[in-house]
């Protein structure tokens, strides 16, 4: 009796191979990178030949990863499993998309896209991801890459596209230190509210960005209807913001969380620059009830590689140099307005934090030292003396 086909270690081609032969007299051939594939695959045979069943096609087009890069993103770059919080199907963005889209093909698809997938080994996809580690690229690039690469996969495994998802053990390198975030200290916000901010062509706008704590996209897609400031409790309700695909406009979004959407109340400078800000709009035709309170020539949203260079410009002009982001006026607001409130809950509702553990990560010091302590044993030395000359 013909003993029982085993997976076996094949040296020259490197991969586990095993043969079936049919009662027709056809044979059938597993080859895989991975013993456990291999084995799932010969398991198969065997039962399509115990039950009697005709042998599969000898030739099954095999996918490569440009194929499934291809296919992932034509379907709109789905999750192709359930997480640990959901089991429902969640759509992707634009802007998510086309950084899919950039990373795929920008690091994947020019290094292994002619790969057959079932054919690459997970260590294969790590020499990729290591390659893009010694360009210096940040593990935010690496770990999204990574991170779109085993959807796509995931996906094509799930559509029975390929059998394998050699993506699935990858081990990335070595995370490189975040580039630190930072925010002004109040000497730094003082300079910026003094020497630069008044003399800018948009006063009105770096006020409401350092003033409120929008997002890039909040403070470039606010429009008029959403700007209190006639009535005695004047505010701005953050209800949407500006949408860019490839560095265009393309529409209003609904705020980044739920919590996103908030309203804020406005110090009495910010709304004096508001007013003053809308009165010159009017005087160069510019303003619209419905339209966008920080536009163009042409009504349309500031773009927020425009927002990036005018605040590059304000802190140059402050004294503060240029490496500074727009981000960073938001952190600004709340390291500022925390050291104020000592409240990190009521800090998170004006910045519209999921929790105070996002708002924590915001906060940085801007005082050149911590006054605390030294209030601290004030309050108990006082105490101290008063029970003694009691």
């Amino acid at each position: 009796m013909a003993s029982k086909p085993t997976v076996r270690w094949n040296e020259s081609n490197g991969r586990w191979m095993a043969w079936v032969r049919f009662p027709d007299g056809s044979r059938r051939k597993v080859e895989r990178v991975d013993k456990a594939t291999a084995q799932r695959d010969l398991d198969e045979l065997l039962t399509r030949r115990a039950q009697d069943l005709e042998p599969p096609p000898r030739r099954q087009q095999a996918a490569s990863f440009a194929q499934v890069i291809d296919a992932w993103l034509d379907a709109g770059c789905p999750i192709a499993s359930p997480v640990k919080t959901s089991r429902h199907a969640r759509e992707k963005s634009p802007n998510t998309i086309t950084n899919a889209r950039y990373l795929l093909d920008g690091h994947v698809r020019s290094e292994i896209g002619r790969l057959w997938v079932d054919r690459t080994a997970s260590a294969r996809l790590e020499e990729l991801f290591a390659g893009m580690a010694s360009k210096e690229l940040s593990t935010s690039t690496v770990d999204r890459t990574w991170l779109y690469l085993n959807q796509a996969c995931q996906w094509a495994l799930r559509q029975r596209q390929i059998k394998t998802n050699p993506a699935a053990d990858v081990l990335l390198p070595v995370a490189r230190p975040a580039k630190a975030r930072k925010s002004l200290t109040i000497k730094q916000a003082q300079a910026l509210l003094v020497d630069a901010i008044p003399g800018s062509t948009r006063p009105a706008m770096w006020l409401t960005g350092l003033m409120c704590g929008l997002r890039p996209g909040e403070l470039a897609g606010l429009r008029w209807p959403f700007v209190d400031i006639d009535s005695d409790s004047p505010s701005i309700d953050v209800v949407e913001r500006a949408v860019e695909v490839a560095a265009h406009y393309a529409g209003q979004a609904e705020p980044k969380t739920a919590r996103g959407r908030r309203r804020i109340g406005l110090h009495p400078l910010l709304v004096a620059a508001l007013i003053r800000h809308r009165d010159e709009l009017i005087l160069l035709g510019l303003y619209d009830d419905e339209g966008f309170v920080f536009c163009t020539r042409n009504a349309t949203p500031i773009s927020l590689s425009s927002l990036r260079r005018g605040f590059k410009a304000l802190c140059e002009e402050a004294g503060l140099g240029r490496e500074w982001t727009t981000y960073e006026l938001r952190h600004s607001f709340v390291s500022l307005v925390a050291d104020q409130l000592d409240d990190l809950v009521k800090v998170a509702d004006l910045a519209g934090h999921v929790n105070t553990k996002t708002t924590q990560g915001y906060r940085h010091p801007v005082r050149p030292s911590l006054p605390h302590a030294i209030e601290a044993w004030d309050r108990l030395l006082e105490r101290q003396t008063g029970a003694s000359s009691g």
